[in-house]
């Protein structure tokens, strides 16, 4: 059976929608939890889109990033300020009603992506791996993204346990000078970054050619309260070649994906 959260989505895209115009009002408080938790469950999907791009004369992998939410209840967050640091709190829905307000310690960031909005910083990390003969991970030569973070928003359904329309939009991650704003993840529902956009890949420039595997993990610091945490890393394998000082990057294994 897949619970779905008692919170009132409409009425809390309202108030979302409030904080999107620049309004000082705070978020109404959701009615106390009454049942068990319904939680999210964030998951990354193997990296797509992998190829390999010339940047100001420098070989990157690029990629495109996926988180999933396969947990039942929606990952729902809220944000304020009083003209200092972000304030972020969790919303975990209740199976009967209402909804717990869990402080976290992560933090916001403004843009960075060609999207003028906030994110949550480095809620999502990449790092790229050499594997040896034996396809071992030789940690220690890790060379990570630059993404700033991620704005969370209904973007596809992939998973039948979630609503079949979007819930939390994208509009809802705010503008610069908000003092509150929230972001969500129905269930079954995926956010995708696309390979094209900044932070999406790694610098290769010195590598020797050979295999490598690009893991995808999602709330690596444990800010988020959810279903496990031992779904939250992913990867892919390819295999990084030169031919005629061009460089190819040809996908070969593939991670676990959410189900």
């Amino acid at each position: 059976m897949s619970w779905r959260p008692a919170i009132p989505a409409l009425s809390l895209l309202c108030v979302l929608a409030s904080a999107c115009g620049g309004s000082t009002q705070s978020f109404e408080e959701p009615d106390p939890p009454v049942g068990q938790p319904v939680l999210p469950d964030l998951m990354p999907a193997p990296p797509i889109d992998v190829q390999m791009t010339n940047q100001a004369g420098r070989w990157h992998i690029s990629f495109s990033s996926i988180l999933v939410n396969v947990g039942d209840g929606d990952f729902v967050l809220r944000a304020k300020r009083d003209g200092g640091d972000w304030r972020v709190e969790q919303l975990i829905p209740y199976s009967t009603s209402g909804s717990a307000v869990m402080p976290t310690r992560t933090s916001l960031v403004w843009g960075g992506d060609g999207h003028n909005h906030w994110h949550v910083k480095r809620v999502a990390i990449n790092r790229l791996v050499r594997l040896d003969r034996k396809g071992r991970v030789d940690i220690r030569s890790a060379r990570i993204d630059s993404k700033i973070g991620f704005c969370f928003y209904d973007h596809t359904r992939i998973l039948k346990s979630g609503p079949e329309k979007a819930v939390y939009p994208h509009e809802t991650c705010g503008k610069e000078d908000d003092t509150v704003i929230g972001m969500g993840l129905s269930s079954g529902w995926n956010d995708t970054y696309q390979f094209v956009l900044p932070g999406q890949s790694i610098d290769v420039s010195g590598l020797s050619d050979g295999k490598y595997r690009l893991l995808a993990e999602a709330d690596e610091s444990a800010w988020f309260r959810e279903v496990t945490r031992d779904n939250n890393v992913t990867w892919v394998d390819f295999e990084l070649t030169t031919k005629n000082e061009l460089r190819f990057a040809e996908v070969v294994d593939v991670g676990p994906e959410p189900a």
